[in-house]
């Protein structure tokens, strides 16, 4: 990088002498030619503003700092004049041209069958415009306008042939002063909206009073046109009424009001026209061929000085537009520059005081001409003009460069007259209001308008002005007044409405309605069918019937209205699900047009509409009476079901039992447990009921056997064996007892179907023959229970023989043998066994302590083989001497339990018993503690208590026992306590022993 030494001005005022101080600035150019600011110094002075020029005068690409070295803005290179148009129009049609080519690619690879291509995303505009009608309207059909001042209360208009007029927001004229015979340059309006100032090119100010009853009209006049103007911003409040002016003489003057007259002040001269003047609080900004300069009025001192850049155009060609945002912030907008100032305290190096200077915040180049600028909150607000080249279509009204498009007047730009139409412009294009963001400084959105005449005007026929409070801005041109102002909530609605961006629009409207409630709560419907109408006139029926909860919420008319929309192109299945049924209720008409519609076309909706919707919106009977004429002549299950549920609704259960049952589907169960009376209808039906789901109809019928008798489920199983024999082994597990007349017919049911179960039932059951058991069991070859009848009728050797020669299980033998007990059964065993090894090895392993062992052995014939016989032989006596040593053990336990037992109840014999004081004799209700001669007090353990003297003893012994003696046992425990065996004489009555249950009492003396 290179290091090149540069130099700006700064101005201040000493003794009504201009000075300028140098600052030497360090700046480094890199490889691209951009210039960086690295270092400065004030050379002659202190000052923070600064304006690079580079060796040529003109202004380079560089980066601006603040004092913290911070990047505030980085501008365009700008050769001139004569370049920058045509280079900014070769930009914009290079870039213009590869974007075309690149939709059409993306048009081309993204069109589907079917489907759109890509489109492209327009930005929604920030202001909206209208023109200002009524009484302008018909003066700028004579007349042109020159300038406007807006203030919170009213307009005042300028206009050319040196009227000035007072209008509502609307265009309405409240009141016109004629004080001038040319154009009017310039109008002020005091900030209370007492004055009106204005001056012309016929070099007079006059300042006129709104209300000419409370004020006087001041005049002031000079020999050269008078060009800008400003007022105190306390004009109204002051004695001395001052106000700054300034025009083609190069005079800054300051009038101020004194005793007599009027004294003037010259602020600044020598440098050309004064073009612009802008005063708030205690800071004057103007602009003359020098540039913009900054005035004190607390210390009458030049502050700072803005210079033009070098090769601008002439300052009369356009513009220099001022505008104070704050009272401390200056905005700028010249040419193609814009340039933000500030006013800040700084200490002088020098004198230690605090000095007022100014500090740039920002500077950026636009490609268009500035006729005006204004603040808009973190934004700026641009009247661009555009040379002819500019504006891509200007001439084509329907071209997106013209929008928002606006109606022009009905006067012909050919006809217009007057002094400013001289010198005209053959073709211009629109005018442009650009949203630049001051973060970027780059533009938001650009609208182009179409004002009357605009092909005619030059650059200064434009003028913004704006209502601080309200943010409007008002664009003046000779034949037009445009009002732009901010787009509220219903104008966003309006464009996303227009750009078919109807979720977005029902979002906002939403979000209204939860937080400011700006628009009526009727908007979200407003809104709402326009989006379902265009949802049906795409076939997006779905995303349509989707939305009409939301739109039609709980109006019964809307709803009606959409549904019969959805009828006339079939969308009411896709509508179904999202119709109200409850809050709000609908016509029964609505809801029975969608079931008869289901019934014919879709019958699995008509079943979940059925099953869905609550039975009270709709007419039972109709829909009933529609389903039994379809099915006359259509068999369909599903809508067989939905018939069965509408009989529910209407009680007729057993209609709707017989075609679960005729189905086989259903909640037959869950119907049955609910309506009780079912059961009688069950009674003629019972080979369908179990049809219907064998296990858990049975579970029903062995259940209620009360309400469904056994005898009559038997007589219509007859024909159904199988569920026979599960219903009555249900009943059987159930009780075995309960159908004890059926036992027999059971046997041969089980034999047949469930063999494996018969034993059990054998066993447990006592109601059946056995003769014809043992038939059954034969002829099945039922060995097992064979052997279980055999055995109950008697025939053990038989039963033996079949367990040994049919079922070959020895275990089973010596089992069956021990259950019955008999020597000589064990003998036969025994005997029957010798002749086969393989039966000895099996009894000599599970004969136990059943056969004295010893005994076996001997009976085993000489020189039989047996296997194992050794092992077997030494378990044999282990497990002979283990029992043995196992009773022994039980005799020891028993005995020790014995003793343990006796001493326990021994213990509990001895045990004092509690008497109260306030105790009763049992028989005589006297207290127990009243001393009775020869008397003591006998305590039962069922605590009653008595005097021995009322107790007769031949009445507590046991009636029964005859043989006891007359006389009560007794054994004497102390002097006045003994022990008596006997029963409680209440308690004996009440439990009406049948045997003498003794019990110890204690006679306490």
């Amino acid at each position: 990088m290179n290091g090149n030494n540069h130099h700006y001005e700064n101005e201040n005022e000493d003794d009504d002498e201009d000075e300028y101080e140098e600052v030497e600035v360090e700046v480094e150019v890199d490889e691209d030619g951009n210039e960086f600011i690295v270092d400065q110094k004030v050379l002659n002075g202190n000052h923070n503003g600064y304006h690079i020029v580079n060796g040529n005068g003109s202004l380079t690409n560089h980066v601006i700092k603040d004092v913290n070295g911070n990047i505030i803005n980085e501008s365009e290179i700008i050769q001139g004049d004569g370049d920058e148009d045509e280079e900014y129009e070769e930009i914009e049609v290079e870039i213009e041209e590869e974007y075309e080519e690149e939709e059409e690619e993306e048009a081309k690879n993204q069109s589907t069958p079917g489907g759109d291509s890509k489109e492209i995303e327009e930005i929604e505009p920030i202001l909206k415009y209208n023109r200002l009608a009524y009484d302008i309207t018909e003066i700028l059909k004579k007349d042109a306008a020159s300038c406007m001042a807006v203030h919170p209360k009213f307009l005042v208009l300028g206009t050319h042939w040196g009227s000035v007029s007072i209008h509502d927001f609307e265009g309405n004229e409240i009141k016109k002063f004629d004080c001038h015979t040319t154009t009017i340059t310039e109008l002020v309006i005091d900030p209370t909206g007492d004055y009106i100032a204005s001056c012309s090119d016929d070099g007079k100010i006059v300042i006129n009073p709104f209300d000419s009853k409370t004020g006087e009209i001041i005049t002031f006049n000079s020999d050269r046109p008078i060009s800008a103007l400003a007022l105190d911003p306390e004009f109204s409040k002051k004695n001395n009424r001052q106000l700054v002016s300034g025009g083609k003489s190069g005079q800054l003057l300051l009038k101020e009001k004194g005793w007599f007259r009027y004294k003037e002040t010259i602020i600044h001269q020598g440098e050309g026209p004064i073009y612009a003047i802008k005063w708030s609080g205690l800071f004057i900004a103007w602009a003359n061929d020098k540039g913009v300069k900054i005035y004190d009025c607390s210390t009458n001192t030049k502050i700072a000085h803005i210079p033009r850049e070098e090769g601008a155009p002439r300052g009369e060609l356009y513009r220099c537009c001022l505008c104070w945002e704050k009272a401390n912030t200056l905005i700028i907008g010249w040419a193609k520059s814009v340039e933000v100032i500030q006013i800040i305290d700084k200490i002088d190096s020098l004198t230690g005081n605090t000095v007022k200077t100014a500090q740039m915040m920002n500077k950026f180049q636009t490609h268009y001409w500035i006729s005006g600028i204004a603040p808009f909150g973190e934004e700026l607000v641009i009247l661009g003009y555009n040379d002819i080249n500019m504006v891509e279509g200007f001439d084509d009204p329907n071209s997106q460069s013209a929008t928002p498009k606006m109606l022009a007047g009905t006067s012909s730009p050919n006809s217009i007259t007057g002094a400013w139409n001289q010198g005209r412009v053959e073709s211009a294009a629109k005018p442009s209001i650009h949203i630049v963001s001051r973060k970027t400084n780059q533009s938001i959105t650009t609208d182009h308008l179409s004002v009357n005449g605009f092909s005619h005007y030059k650059a200064t026929d434009y003028r913004l002005d704006y209502n601080t409070d309200e943010n409007i801005f008002y664009i003046v041109c000779p034949k037009d007044v445009v009002a732009a102002k901010p787009r509220n909530v219903d104008d966003h609605l309006a464009w996303l409405i227009s750009k078919l961006k109807y979720d977005e629009a029902l979002e906002e409207v939403e979000k209204d309605q939860k937080t400011l409630k700006i628009l009526p709560p009727t908007k979200i419907k407003e809104i709402g069918e326009k989006y379902i109408e265009h949802l049906l006139e795409r076939k997006e029926i779905r995303k349509a019937a989707s939305l009409c909860p939301k739109i039609c919420q709980k109006d019964p008319d809307l709803w009606e209205k959409w549904i019969l929309r959805f009828y006339k192109i079939g969308g009411i299945q896709l509508l179904c699900p999202h119709i109200p049924i409850g809050n709000p209720s609908l016509s029964c008409t609505v809801y029975e047009m969608f079931l008869n519609h289901f019934l014919k076309q879709d019958p699995a909706m008509f079943l979940e509409t059925v099953t869905n919707w609550p039975s009270n919106i709709y007419n039972i009977q109709t829909i009933i009476t529609t389903a039994e004429e379809y099915l006359s002549k259509h068999q369909n299950e599903t809508i067989m079901i939905a018939l069965a549920k509408l009989y529910t609704y209407e009680n007729s259960y057993e209609k709707t039992l017989d075609i679960y049952l005729k189905l086989k589907k259903g909640n037959v169960f869950d119907l049955i447990n609910q309506h009780e009376e079912l059961y009688n209808s069950i009674q003629n039906k019972v080979v369908a009921f179990i049809d219907f789901n064998q296990q858990e109809a049975i579970k029903v019928l062995v259940a209620n056997t009360d309400k469904i008798t056994i005898g009559v489920v038997v007589a219509q199983l007859s024909s159904k064996q199988e569920y026979l024999h599960h219903y009555l082994h249900n009943l059987f597990l159930k009780d075995a007892h309960i159908a004890e007349e059926f036992h027999e017919l059971q046997i041969s049911l089980y034999a047949q179907y469930e063999p494996s179960l018969l034993l059990h039932f054998l066993k447990n059951s006592f109601h059946y023959s056995l003769e014809k058991a043992l038939e059954i069991c034969k002829k099945k070859n039922l060995y097992e229970e064979m052997v279980f009848l055999l055995g109950r009728i008697g025939n053990s050797k038989e039963a033996l023989n079949l367990i040994l020669d049919k079922l070959g299980n020895i275990k089973d033998a010596v089992e069956f043998v021990e259950q019955q007990q008999d020597a000589d059964l064990w003998e036969y065993f025994i005997s029957k066994s010798m002749n086969n090894s393989s039966y000895i090895s099996e009894l000599l392993e599970n004969i136990g302590s059943n056969v004295d062992p010893i005994k076996l052995i001997r009976l085993i014939p000489e020189k039989m083989e047996i296997k194992n016989l050794r092992n077997r032989l030494v378990k044999i006596l282990s497990d002979y001497n283990l029992q043995m040593s196992l009773r022994e053990g039980c005799k020891e336990i028993l005995k020790s339990d014995c003793v343990f037992l006796a001493e326990a109840l021994f213990d509990s014999l001895r045990m004092g018993r509690v008497a109260e004081e306030y105790s009763k004799c049992a028989t005589c209700s006297q207290p127990i503690t009243v001393p009775k001669p020869d008397c003591s007090i006998v305590l039962y353990f069922c605590n009653h208590t008595y005097h021995s003297r009322c107790l007769k003893v031949n009445e507590v012994d046991d009636p029964n026992s005859q043989n006891q003696p007359q006389k009560q046992q007794q054994q004497q425990i102390s002097s006045n306590t003994e022990f008596i065996f006997g029963c409680c004489p209440i308690c004996f009555v009440q439990n009406n022993q049948s045997k003498l249950i003794t019990k110890g009492t204690r006679k306490i003396g």
